[in-house]
């Protein structure tokens, strides 16, 4: 009897995210929607560079 491998669910996983304290340190949580995967990031680890603008006026 042969056994069929079946596919990996993830990835590319699909991440729901959540804010939660950690030690009274705010995290977001993602947790994967398929496969139930979890982590946990600082919302400091974050870089709000990221979030500028690309047409900012600055750039003239």
């Amino acid at each position: 009897m042969s056994e069929v491998k079946q596919p990996a669910l993830c990835p590319p996983h699909y991440w729901e995210v959540t804010s939660i304290r950690i030690d009274g340190v705010s995290h977001y949580h993602h947790r994967c929607i398929k496969c139930l995967a979890e982590k946990d990031i600082p919302f400091s680890a974050t870089n709000s560079m990221k979030w500028v603008s690309r047409n900012s006026k600055t750039k003239q």
